[in-house]
């Protein structure tokens, strides 16, 4: 049976978040928004859909005029943990990679 994640503390949600441009939060969850719409959002929704299948772990994206904004946290321990972490390290790869400035 798999370990159940880590929630992480105050202070290493900070080491993490300044690792991480443009994301935001605190030991309950991490977000970053971007600007984008159309067909980019439909391709970027895509593709971190298929990084989070791979970590088996999803980020909720809600979309708005013009933005896209991705929210993750470990449902299961209430707040995030190592996983998270890497899954934003993932989507903020992947956004940059794509030339999406945030």
């Amino acid at each position: 049976m798999p370990t159940k994640p880590t929630k992480l503390d105050s202070a290493a949600i900070a080491d993490a978040l300044a690792a991480l441009p443009g994301w935001l939060g605190d030991a309950d969850r991490i977000q970053l928004q971007i600007m984008v719409d159309g067909d980019e959002a439909d391709a970027i929704s895509t593709e971190v859909m298929r990084t989070a299948d791979e970590l088996d772990h999803h980020p909720v994206i809600d979309r708005g005029p013009g933005t896209m904004t991705f929210t993750v946290w470990t449902h299961s321990v209430g707040g995030v943990t190592d996983l998270d972490v890497t899954l934003a390290r993932r989507i903020s790869h992947l956004l940059s990679s794509a030339g999406v400035a945030y």
